[in-house]
């Protein structure tokens, strides 16, 4: 079993005598526990459980003493002696969660600092730099994170257990920022402010629509004929509803715009037929296009008897 031991505090003036709201500290603290044992899972699965405790108190904002546990279980104790480097300690776990870094200086960054920079957005530019570190670019800002971060920022989980933080954390009155880490050694620890906790959110599956285009012949009956743009034609393919369609054969338009054909109801067309179906994370849409109009055959017209 391996340990790390770090604080986290809750700094402004209502925390200023040491004091906090247990109904405050709780959810927080739960919240972290989740990042800990989401993270943990998704770098060493089943192989080890990690668990966070309250070790104690110090006054001053308030600060919460934690320990971090990451016991291998039973059954693997063989493998990791035999192999250590396959199981994330907890002070590596630990570090590659709050490890500032510099966004500017230099230096690998822990999730909690690339999530902050991120601020609830997917990467321009992700680069491996193949010595077991990742070069990160957004809004002209590149920072370097462990590989091994990069998994945790793809991990779903995770994620939603560092938002869950943020959103709890964000609760607390009069917090003015959520300090995880000590200063020391030249090293600082993770602040995040309360826009920071707000932004901590995972980003949105990018929307990119997977589209099939099929062609086809079809015949169809004419239902209303629109030439003002934005306007669709609308047709009847002997189905129980009408259907909207673009009108791209610019000679057929031309012709019924210059009087050489008289478009009426029940009139029909013969045509080149290309749909176009969208499938996205929001939506399933299908635009209708005639290429061409193979055939025109007027529609029976009513007759004088009289």
């Amino acid at each position: 079993m391996t340990k790390a031991r770090f604080e986290i505090a809750f700094e402004g003036d209502p925390f200023d005598d040491g004091e906090i709201d247990v109904r405050d500290l709780a959810p927080t603290l739960l919240a972290f526990g989740n990042v800990v044992q989401a993270a943990n899972k998704a770098l060493n699965g089943d192989r080890a459980d990690a668990r966070l405790k309250v070790a104690a108190t110090d006054q001053g904002s308030f600060v919460a003493a934690l320990t971090m546990d990451v016991g291998w279980l039973t059954d693997m104790l063989d493998a990791v002696n035999a192999h250590p480097q396959r199981v994330v300690a907890a002070d590596k776990l630990m570090d590659l969660l709050i490890k500032a870094g510099g966004i500017v200086s230099g230096g690998a960054v822990g999730l909690f600092t690339a999530i902050k920079v991120l601020r609830g957005k997917r990467p321009e530019k992700v680069e491996p730099l193949g010595d077991g570190t990742t070069q990160i670019t957004i809004n002209h800002t590149t920072f370097v994170v462990d590989d091994r971060t990069v998994a945790l920022l793809q991990d779903l989980p995770t994620r939603e257990a560092v938002e869950d933080l943020g959103a709890k954390a964000a609760r607390v009155d009069g917090l003015d920022s959520l300090r995880i880490g000590v200063d020391s050694g030249g090293f600082d620890a993770v602040r995040l402010s309360r826009s920071d906790l707000q932004a901590l959110k995972v980003p949105p599956e990018p929307d990119e629509p997977d589209t099939e285009v099929t062609h086809r012949d079809a015949w169809l009956k004419i239902v209303s004929v629109h030439f003002r743009d934005g306007y669709k034609w609308r047709f009847s393919d002997g189905g129980e509803r009408a259907f909207t369609a673009e009108m791209e054969d610019a000679d057929f338009q031309n012709k019924v715009q210059e009087g050489l054909v008289t478009l009426n109801a029940n009139d029909a067309i013969r045509c080149r037929l290309r749909e176009e179906q969208s499938l996205s994370a929001s939506s399933l849409l299908k635009i209708v296009y005639v290429e061409e109009v193979l055939e025109y055959r007027p529609g029976a017209r009513q007759m004088s008897l009289l």
